[in-house]
């Protein structure tokens, strides 16, 4: 008798420590990107980080935070082209 409860002991204790670890409220993360362009860098870094933002609504909802955003702006012709990337969570 002793030989059937172990093995069913351990597959209920297994069985439980699944769902409590599945229950756990893990956040949801993506990196979110966005890019901007304009004449004044100012504007370009401002457009890709509102396109970034924009981005992380569309995918987690309005209630995501939005983590350090990291830009990066170079010249191409007359314009500026910035793009914006950032860690957003749930």
């Amino acid at each position: 008798m002793q030989a059937i409860r172990r093995p069913t002991v351990l597959l209920a204790a297994g069985t439980l420590f699944l769902l409590a670890g599945g229950t756990a409220n893990a956040a949801t993360c993506i990196k979110a990107g966005g890019w901007g362009t304009g004449a004044l860098q100012g504007f370009a870094s401002f457009m890709a980080e509102a396109a970034m933002k924009n981005s992380a609504k569309a995918r987690l909802g309005e209630a995501v935070k939005i983590g350090p955003v990291s830009q990066k702006c170079e010249v191409k012709g007359l314009l500026y082209e910035c793009t914006a990337t950032a860690k957003a969570c749930k």
